[in-house]
């Protein structure tokens, strides 16, 4: 278990930044989807999961870049 967690703490950055452009891409076809179909009143919930998840990718990146600057 020791070494899964210092593989994350030490790619975390890496993988945290593969997450959000994997989010921003879903929010992407979200909308590209929306537009085709002229449903974006029906589909705009589905844009906030993926920022809420953009947002804490986002926050663990800054705790590792904490962690590391403090280690």
């Amino acid at each position: 278990m020791q070494k899964i967690i210092a593989y994350l703490n030490k790619h975390s950055l890496i993988i945290n930044s593969v997450c959000i452009a994997f989010w921003l891409w879903i929010i992407y076809e979200n909308y590209q989807t929306s537009q085709a179909e002229n449903s974006f009143e029906q589909r705009k919930y589905y844009f906030i999961v993926p920022v809420l998840f953009i947002l804490l990718s986002a926050f663990n990146m800054y705790m590792a870049q904490k962690r590391k600057n403090r280690a």
